[in-house]
């Protein structure tokens, strides 16, 4: 079969040219014989924090506290949105709004407001939106993929 090595491009690749690329900030994690107890990925964090502060300097850290993470689930006939806001006091400040292709929240601090995209098309009447423990959860029903027919009367001259 011959020797792996020879054809794998991984030990191909010039890596002094790539750290070079990268600025020398590459920190590969310490192994564990080394009896650094440090988490082997703590170090992506990092650059990645300084990769953003180099392209966008100007862009606040505290801009982003603002929005909140959330997570979108598939059902067969419904999506389920859940949106993490951990303060209660700042959740009743939120207005939520929705159109067939979005979420909407506005009443953020700062008179900020963010959008969440849905993964299909929903029936916004349809949503049961329910707060607990921190958590903001939207029942949204699908829209059928296939319209139902509508009857149209013709009128005759």
């Amino acid at each position: 079969m011959g020797d792996s090595k020879n054809n794998n491009s991984f030990f191909d690749m010039n890596w002094k040219q790539f750290e070079q690329f990268f600025n020398g900030k590459l920190p590969f994690p310490a192994s564990p014989l080394s009896g650094d107890n440090k988490d082997p990925v703590s170090w992506v964090e990092g650059y990645i924090k300084d990769v953003l502060n180099q392209a966008l300097p100007n862009v606040e850290v505290q801009a982003l506290k603002h929005h909140f993470h959330s997570e979108i689930f598939d059902t067969h006939n419904n999506i389920i949105a859940k949106i993490h806001i951990p303060d209660k006091v700042q959740a009743r400040k939120i207005q939520l709004k929705l159109n067939p292709y979005q979420i909407r929240l506005e009443g953020l601090p700062d008179d900020k407001t963010q959008t969440i995209r849905l993964s299909n098309q929903i029936v916004p009447n349809s949503c049961k939106a329910v707060y607990k423990n921190g958590i903001l959860q939207l029942h949204m029903r699908k829209q059928s993929l296939d319209p139902p027919y509508t009857d149209v009367d013709i009128r005759f001259t």
